[in-house]
């Protein structure tokens, strides 16, 4: 990576504001004081809760990691009716113009360009904040404050997990070209070049940030703690707690191919008594970020809901971003009857008729048109417990089909639908074809489907259900900024 000065500017203001006080001060002379922040505990609590709130900007997994890039890339959502851009409109273009060049992974427009490069640059800023936490809580004795180990653990699982996500957009699918490259694994608080690893250099360096995490977080047995004390310990939903890092750990392993591993954390997880899939009558309690027993993190944020009203909550559903017009068909809705109706599809979406769907999962028109929408759309979940479900399905299934239908029916149970039947998924290809449909319905708005179809190299339809998405490097692999590439750093 490149030596940006500007950086030492963003990174200085981006943590300023907010309630979590100063995670980076300055002197006059424009120096880190580093030891007044990390004089006490209190100082690493604040640093955590800065690089959360920088997580949860729109730039990263306040919209764009998720319903507002991501899953454009995986034709959840589109710009049917080129509401957003024209090309004739060129550079003053909605904000939102990169839609349109998303769903046809056109990445050298210009819009398309600014987003990758605000992505990329957004994601190691964090890395960076968490760097800052790490080089010093490694020098502190951690018996001075139990804190301190919970501190750690959760800046080496941020750190996996940033990487990890810088990795799922930018570089080669694992599963097919083992010997692709990665990117800059950082691992230093500042502002030289960063080595560019190899991609399997980059997923062992991702498992071993893994393993310290789970070491130091190994006391933290708690999701939803209502009788702690402090924040920090009430809500560690909000925070990378344990069952996180063993969710993501089974993420990670998943993507690489390594299915038992995989397997074996997501299952410390499901076993865990702190979680379970809720029942179905609760089904909307759990639809979105907010305390319930499927979260397992995510990030806290009150500043979502402007851009999710524009993208998605206009009267008119042409003035919207467009869904898959294949919704019905998805949900299977034909199919529903008084004791099987997908609860996914009745929460997640409002049915205009021949106009199509309003998307609602995360605030409907009631909500927003409250005096306080953010009561409603608080944050962005991370990590959910249905997707370690599906993992242990998959995973089962070679090995014993009853099982693997165990698993991904417990699931389908909690939305209000019926038991599938081994016969319909008598074989391999059909039982990942129905898994591919249940991610889809599961996942809608949360970014997790484009890493999904890149996992498996998997071919999909277009959001107008018009034309077949071949899978191809071109598609899955975003290319890096050319700010870094004219430096050449590259991942070639």
């Amino acid at each position: 990576m490149k030596n940006r000065g500007y950086i030492w500017m963003v990174m200085l203001m981006l943590l300023s504001l907010g309630s979590c006080n100063s995670f980076l001060d300055i002197k006059p002379e424009g120096e880190l004081i580093q030891d007044e922040q990390f004089k006490d505990v209190q100082g690493y609590r604040d640093a955590m809760y800065g690089i959360y709130a920088s997580m949860a900007q729109g730039e990263l997994f306040g919209m764009m990691m998720n319903w507002g890039l991501v899953d454009v890339l995986a034709q959840q959502f589109g710009d049917e009716y080129g509401l957003f851009a024209d090309a004739s409109e060129g550079w003053t273009a909605s904000k939102y113009a990169y839609i349109k060049y998303a769903s046809v992974y056109n990445y050298k427009d210009q819009r398309m360009e600014k987003q990758i490069e605000s992505i990329w640059t957004k994601l190691y800023e964090c890395i960076s904040y968490v760097n800052n936490v790490i080089v010093n809580v490694d020098h502190e004795a951690l018996n001075k404050d139990p804190d301190l180990k919970l501190i750690k653990g959760e800046a080496y699982a941020v750190r996996a997990f940033l990487h990890f996500e810088v990795m799922r957009l930018f570089c080669d699918n694992y599963r097919t070209n083992p010997e692709a490259g990665g990117i800059p694994y950082a691992y230093t608080f500042d502002l030289s070049n960063k080595k560019v690893y190899t991609l399997a250099q980059c997923y062992d360096n991702v498992l071993a940030d893994l393993n310290v995490a789970t070491r130091n977080l190994a006391g933290d047995g708690d999701i939803y703690n209502d009788f702690a004390e402090d924040s920090y310990h009430k809500k560690r939903y909000s925070h990378c707690n344990l069952y996180a890092a063993w969710a993501i750990k089974a993420r990670v392993f998943y993507t690489k191919g390594d299915l038992d591993s995989a397997a074996y954390y997501a299952d410390k997880v499901v076993a865990s008594p702190e979680v379970g899939l809720t029942e179905r009558q609760n089904f909307d309690h759990v639809k979105r970020y907010g305390k319930h027993t499927e979260l397992l993190w995510g990030v806290f944020t009150n500043k979502m809901y402007t851009d999710y009203k524009e993208l998605f909550l206009n009267n008119a559903v042409t003035l919207n971003a467009s869904q898959r017009t294949d919704i019905k068909a998805l949900y299977e809705v034909a199919q529903f009857t008084a004791d099987s109706k997908d609860l996914r599809y009745t929460s997640f979406f409002q049915d205009k008729g021949y106009d199509g769907h309003l998307f609602i999962r995360l605030l409907n028109s009631t909500e927003m048109a409250s005096n306080k929408p953010t009561l409603y759309f608080r944050g962005s979940c991370l990590v959910r417990l249905p997707e370690m479900y599906y993992i242990l399905a998959e995973v089962n299934y070679s090995k014993d089909k009853e099982k693997a239908l165990d698993y991904l029916n417990a699931v389908r149970g909690s939305r209000g639908l019926a038991d599938i039947e081994v016969s319909l998924v008598d074989s391999r290809d059909k039982f990942m074809k129905e898994m591919t449909r249940e991610r889809m319905r599961e996942f809608y708005g949360e970014g997790q489907m484009f890493g999904f179809y890149k996992c498996h190299n998997l071919g999909f339809r277009d959001f107008q259900d018009k034309v077949d998405i071949v899978p191809s490097k071109d598609i899955f692999v975003l290319p890096w900024p050319k700010s870094e590439q004219e430096y050449g750093v590259t991942n070639q």
